[in-house]
């Protein structure tokens, strides 16, 4: 069984951080062997409570993690895993497919 698991951090927190560090390593025991660790850059700060700048910055994290999902073959893989450390991550990933 071919497995993938894909990680999503935070704007200011990277992958190499605690939460997703350690949940890679859980998954490799897992047999998630093959990984992707999505980074994307956002700089206009200053967004919460501003929704043109709240919907700014949607669009254009969404649009680096498209970008950087391009290269995956999905099909490839009978069991996939993502990991994030918001909620806002996930409704990016349920709108890209």
């Amino acid at each position: 069984m071919s497995k993938i698991a894909v990680y999503f951090p935070g704007i200011g927190y990277h992958c190499d951080k605690p939460l997703l560090y350690y949940s890679r390593n859980c998954a490799c025991e897992l047999g998630y062997k093959d990984y992707k660790n999505v980074s994307y850059t956002y700089n206009a700060g200053n967004i919460r409570g501003n929704e043109k700048k709240m919907k700014d910055a949607y669009e254009a994290l969404l649009s680096q993690t498209e970008a950087a999902l391009t290269d995956i073959d999905w099909s490839a893989y009978d069991d996939i895993l993502f990991i994030s450390i918001s909620i806002y991550k996930m409704q990016v990933i349920v709108r890209m497919h």
